[in-house]
């Protein structure tokens, strides 16, 4: 049995179909982390199109006060935008859009309505200090303002939800001045900070309300998962939202090269019994002292040995070339997943986390192999098995996507809803509602059923005329 499996390993590795689809996986991963490389995940700045909001500007009746208020936001924001072209620091981009925008909006008003020429002048002397400080790069300036102006809210504020949630914009700016945490658009500890205040408000007020209906539930365990995330992040300083590295593509390796894994099983399943027929040497195979099914055995479980290996190959490639490209430091960098039930964050390294992935899908890639194995069998043509095979893969996807929008019961024993496992990974509902128990017992039912048929119908055949 071992020498007929060591035989049909050596096959596979022999073909020079093999080689050829290692090499464009190769190719593929390159391009795919040079893509990452390029994301520029980093730049956080809001993007405005200048030639759109001129061309606006153009049409506008400064005659109505509307279309006046209209022109000089726009007006400003294209002053705006001119001018951060004069900078390079991320700190001076973040503090001209953060800080910048109402002392210019202010300026530019001005010069549109009535105003007596000292206000024009202190309005004036407020945009040149302001840009000066900008120009500095003076953050904890505009940071000890903005505690300035949260405490004296504070003061005035008798409402306790009020003063909970401006005593929490006071702890996060203090946060930043005792860790020195500048504002700055490249910053992954800045960015941070800047999402738990997006969010802070709505977190709260959804914390606090009672008889949530479900969207808002889910949005307040988004935004539970959201706090948590850049919470970790402030404390390990751990840049996690960063996608431009070796960790980012790891943790979506399942998504990114899941098809190259399913033509490596389909091209080594697909021939592994139909090219005895083809070639005709299935006569000489069956006259060693072997009985049929050890030799159909032996073909099958060469196939199951060979799709971890090739994973694991696919791995080690896309870790070195990614490596390359990209560098190794990310690697160090975990993988947090939110479980709802519990409201904590579970944290993964890379590779584990890749692991448990790959093991919670490659049901569904053992299931599409003893398909096309079988197929091999049955019809004895290479083309057959490997065409069929994919488009089961594509009609189970189907079939998969309208059981989830139709809620029909009709399918659901259907393979597709049972062989992906990856909500036991991201702890969340199974999609259809089913335990993981009774999914690996329809898997095992699949899988005993297509087999028995298969070494039956192995055992059985004539070959005699071949």
């Amino acid at each position: 049995m071992i020498n007929l499996i060591k035989s049909e390993i050596k096959k596979v590795f022999k073909k020079r179909s093999f080689l050829i689809v290692t090499i464009i996986f190769i190719f593929y991963a390159i391009m795919t982390n040079v893509i990452y490389k390029n994301l520029n995940s980093l730049d956080s700045t809001t993007k405005y199109d200048i030639p759109s909001l001129q061309e606006e500007n153009s049409h506008l009746d400064l005659g109505k006060e509307e279309d006046l208020t209209t022109f000089i936001s726009n007006l400003t924001r294209i002053e705006l935008e001119n001018l951060k072209k004069d900078y390079n620091s991320g700190t001076q981009k973040y503090l001209i859009d953060k800080y910048l925008y109402n002392p210019l909006y202010s300026l530019i008003s001005s010069r549109y309505q009535e105003t007596k020429e000292s206000d024009i002048a202190a309005l004036t002397e407020k945009y040149n200090t302001t840009l000066e400080l900008i120009k500095n790069s003076n953050w904890e300036y505009f940071i000890k303002e903005n505690i300035t102006s949260l405490e004296t809210k504070l003061s005035k504020t008798t409402e306790n939800k009020e003063q909970t949630r401006i005593k929490a914009f006071i702890d996060i700016e203090n946060y930043r001045l005792k860790n020195n945490i500048p504002c700055d658009t490249t910053n992954y500890l800045n960015n941070a900070l800047d999402a738990i205040k997006t969010n802070l408000t709505e977190y709260l007020n959804l914390q606090a309300k009672e008889n949530l209906t479900k969207t808002e539930t889910e949005r307040l365990s988004y935004l539970k998962e959201d706090m948590l995330r850049n919470k970790y992040i402030l404390m390990h300083k751990k840049d996690l939202n960063n996608m431009e590295n070796l960790k980012s593509v790891l943790a979506n390796f399942a998504e990114e090269f899941g098809l190259f894994i399913l033509i490596y099983v389909v091209l080594i399943f697909g021939p592994i019994v139909s090219e005895e027929y083809s070639k005709g040497t299935i006569k000489y195979l069956l006259i060693k002292p072997y009985k049929r099914s050890t030799i159909l055995l032996a073909k099958f479980l060469a196939g199951l040995i060979l799709i971890p290996f090739v994973i694991i190959l696919m791995l080690a490639l896309e870790v070195l070339i990614g490596g390359l490209i990209l560098g190794f430091n990310s690697l160090n960098i975990p993988i947090l997943i939110y479980d709802s039930a519990k409201n904590i964050l579970i944290s993964y390294s890379i590779f584990k986390y890749v692991l448990i992935v790959l093991l919670s899908i490659i049901p569904m890639y053992l299931m599409l192999g003893i398909i096309c194995f079988s197929l091999s069998t049955i019809t004895t043509s290479t083309s057959a098995a490997i065409t069929i095979t994919f488009l089961f893969y594509l009609i189970a996807n189907v079939i998969s996507n309208l059981v989830l929008v139709y809620k029909t019961s009709i399918f659901k024993y259907f393979i597709s809803l049972h062989w992906d496992f990856n909500y036991l990974i991201t702890k969340t509902p199974n999609p259809y509602h089913f335990s993981y128990q009774t999914s690996i017992f329809v898997l095992l039912i699949y899988t005993i059923v297509i087999l028995s048929f298969t070494f039956i119908y192995f055992n059985k055949k004539d070959v005699k005329n071949i």
